[in-house]
């Protein structure tokens, strides 16, 4: 430890470590890669890779469950793992990791450094490290510390790293410049704003009073055939070899079965777990732990009299996320609770009550519900599981082999359309399919939109064969036998999307005519309330929007914008049409650009922008030096926080 900090310090208040997020073991957390992190850190593996830095499993679960907590407290009952998973909070936790290795890494390269007195200066200026003016307690800051696995020099090590990224981030935003015309630009931007009544005439309100007839369909397919043009589209025939036909027929033997058990016994070894309950009673200004102690008591002896321990958790606890599942906490291993209450839950025997038990949360009661030994899974419970994971293994490997030996037999034989059928074969697992024709952006069905399949196919020329290549359902093969050149399509071809065209042309048409028919009578002292009225619409009242707005219900609408701020108060726009209806509005309000407004608002406005400026340039830095760097992550961390709707 900094021996000028010690010589400070006197006393700490227990908001410590609260304020700075050391209290990794949030009791009420539900971290899915505990176990994962316990198996990487003895087998030395790091969360991600930055270079020649690693992120270590262990940082990650702390910085994680800061951020978990975090949420925990911001959204109570609402907030749940799954949903943190569901967001992508654990990447994004590990991302930010990444990140501050690369900005720390930069600092260093070009020579900045932190002297022993400004990280001095800093920690002793912390509000929370202060009382009555003055440190107090080296060693209630020390025992702290320790007793939930933080060294000081730790501690110290971290707000070194921090200032030093903060000292490489105020050198990268000299960088920033903002020049006043922008300022201004962006300002006016922002001040002229116009609010409206928006009258919107849907072009669907007129689709009875349309009639597509062949002639009038012929007559717009004439006029229009161009945007109707039919893209380069290509036929295969293709095999598709699916493992799942052959997995079937795979038989995995004893030896191969002991042979994965004896390689992965990590997968299949657990920890000890107990699965409780519990009702927590917070201390603080409100309760003291005696005051707490005495009311656990009268819990207990209530539990006693025969009242049902959910409903008094569910009524009485103080803990937010297990209050609404009657006090349950689910299954936990040594380490995933402070220490004390860990103590107590793995001491009880199974229906047991323990308490009161005191920790830095407060006094609990606690039940134990089941148990779980911990150990090595015996074989014979896992063995159907190895037997299915094996077999499909060694499926997927007899499906590339058996697709690359067939395309290898295409190529030889370039069989023709009829030939290729005797290619099928159900012990081979092979399915042989003739496809329509697709285009480039087209789904292929049964195989998708946008694959390698497509790319494939058009990769090739006509009567060529592709080697064997994976897809979403196994492998295939492919040949060439068509390739349809663009062309101008007849009018059967495509008479659904014309039909459709002129349609939706029509009625915007009519649309149009009733609109500047109304707005023609707007002059002659008609209001818009009554123009909507006829049109049977109803108009928005839009509040105030600017040039780079959102137009209420029409969100970005550029010439709406562009006439409501050329317009004054009480002014009605020219028809407007989009894409499937037409518009007219009247300004409601209208806010000009004022000289001395923006002399006052202008430097607030460049501290916006070269914020703003500074966010990208940060952003840009590291992506690049990501790029650079090669940042890897270990796998098994999507495999673990992958949601459970995504996973494969």
């Amino acid at each position: 430890m900094l021996k000028v900090f010690r010589d400070n310090l006197k006393s700490l208040a227990w908001i410590l470590w609260l304020v700075i997020g050391v209290f990794v073991l949030f009791i009420f957390a539900d971290f899915g890669a505990l176990d994962l992190g316990a198996r990487a850190a003895r087998d030395g593996d790091a969360a991600a890779t930055v270079g020649d830095d690693k992120v270590s499993y262990s940082a990650f679960q702390s910085a994680y469950k800061q951020s978990e907590g975090q949420l925990r407290q911001a959204y109570g009952d609402q907030f749940s793992s799954e949903m943190a998973k569901q967001l992508g909070l654990p990447l994004q936790v590990l991302n930010e990791l990444v990140d501050q290795r690369i900005l720390l890494a930069e600092a260093k390269r070009i020579g900045l450094e932190v002297t022993d007195r400004e990280l001095q200066k800093t920690i002793l200026a912390l509000p929370y490290l202060q009382q009555d003016g003055a440190f107090i307690g080296e060693e209630a800051y020390t025992n702290l510390l320790r007793q939930n696995g933080l060294q000081p020099e730790e501690f110290e090590s971290s707000q070194r790293e921090r200032l030093l990224t903060a000292k490489f981030q105020s050198a990268l935003a000299q960088n920033v410049y903002v020049a006043p015309a922008e300022v201004e630009a962006t300002y006016r931007d922002e001040a002229e704003t116009a609010a409206i009544r928006l009258l919107r005439l849907p072009a669907s309100n007129f689709a009875a009073e349309v009639t597509a007839d062949d002639e009038a369909l012929a007559a717009f397919f004439t006029e229009s055939r161009e945007q109707f043009r039919l893209a380069e589209r290509r036929v295969v025939d293709y095999l598709l070899i699916e493992p799942n036909k052959l997995q079937a027929n795979i038989e995995v033997s004893a030896e191969a079965v002991n042979a994965y058990y004896a390689g992965h016994q990590d997968d299949y070894t657990s920890e000890e777990q107990v699965k409780a309950r519990h009702i927590l009673l917070r201390t603080g200004d409100e309760r003291d732990a005696e005051q707490a102690k005495s009311e656990i008591v009268a819990i207990r002896a209530r539990l006693d009299a025969g009242e049902d321990f959910a409903a008094l958790a569910t009524e009485l606890s103080d803990d937010p996320g297990s209050k609404v599942r009657g006090g349950d906490l689910g299954f936990f291993g040594r380490g995933a609770m402070v220490k004390s209450f860990e103590e107590a839950a793995f001491g009880a025997e199974l229906g047991e009550l323990v308490g009161p038990v005191e920790s830095n949360f407060g006094v609990h009661l606690i039940q134990v519900q089941a148990k779980r030994p911990g150990g090595l899974q015996p074989l014979d419970e896992v063995e159907a599981g190895i037997r299915t994971r094996l077999a499909l293994e060694q499926a997927r490997d007899q499906a590339a082999v058996n697709a690359a030996e067939l395309a290898a037999r295409l190529a030889a034989e370039t069989p023709d359309a009829a030939a290729i059928q005797s290619f099928a074969d159900d012990d081979l697992g092979v399915t042989v399919v003739a496809s329509e024709p697709f285009g480039r952006d087209d789904n292929v069905p049964g195989i998708g939109r946008a694959t390698d399949f497509t790319t494939q196919a058009f990769d090739l020329q006509a009567g060529e064969v592709s080697e064997a290549f994976e897809v979403a359902r196994g492998w295939a093969a492919l040949v060439v036998r068509e390739i349809q050149p663009p062309r101008l399509p007849e009018l059967d071809e495509v008479r659904a999307a014309v039909t459709t065209e002129y349609r939706q042309q029509r009625q915007l048409e009519i649309a149009e005519q009733r609109i500047a028919a109304g707005r023609a009578a707007l002059d002659d002292s008609q209001d818009l309330e009554q123009l909507a009225a006829e049109l049977d619409v109803t108009l928005e009242e839009v509040a105030a929007f600017g040039a780079g707005g959102t137009v209420g219900s029409l969100g970005s609408a550029g010439e709406v914008t562009r006439q409501a701020l050329a317009l004054e108060a009480g002014a009605v726009s020219e028809p407007i049409s989009l894409d499937d209806a037409v518009v007219l509005f009247e300004v409601t309000e209208r806010t000009h650009f004022d000289d001395a407004t923006f002399v006052t608002e202008q430097d607030a406005v460049r501290s916006r922008l070269e914020s703003e400026r500074f966010s990208e340039l940060l952003r840009s830095f590291i992506a690049k030096r990501r790029e650079q760097l090669g940042v890897t992550y270990d796998p098994r961390v999507f495999e673990v926080f992958a949601p459970a709707n995504n996973a494969s």
